[in-house]
């Protein structure tokens, strides 16, 4: 993929969410609460990170190459995996969860998520050749 179309997606992606918060700020208070800004402020945040998650398979080839083609595919699958459900957690905590309780719940979900990804893209690298 061009270096400069990957930029002026990420360049795009970064200004949709700061129109979103944007919005929702103007939104305050006279449409919704600070309280549901926030709520769909965290899933937007959720939706990023499934959305990037969705990336790892595709991106891990790179940098990581090992032997094995098959068992890698099936580590940068699984790691792609528990951050799209991660993400997804995250986004359902921070819209259905009892305020108090739903930052602490989706950053849980989120950081156990991302501790099985790295978990298993780090076996991946210890049977890799470095390059």
């Amino acid at each position: 993929m061009n270096p400069l179309f990957r930029l002026g997606r990420a360049l795009l992606g970064a200004a949709l969410i700061i129109g979103i918060a944007v919005v929702l700020q103007w939104l305050q208070p006279v449409y919704i609460s600070k309280e549901l800004s926030i709520r769909l402020m965290g899933a937007v945040f959720g939706l990023v990170v499934v959305v990037n998650s969705n990336a790892i398979p595709k991106t891990l080839g790179r940098r990581w190459r090992v032997q094995s083609g098959a068992a890698a595919q099936a580590a940068r699958r699984v790691a792609g995996w528990s951050m799209v459900l991660g993400g997804m957690g995250y986004m359902l905590a921070s819209l259905f969860a009892p305020p108090a309780l739903a930052f602490p719940v989706s950053a849980a979900i989120l950081l156990t998520a991302l501790f099985a990804a790295t978990l298993r893209v780090t076996r991946i690298g210890t049977s890799c050749p470095r390059q």
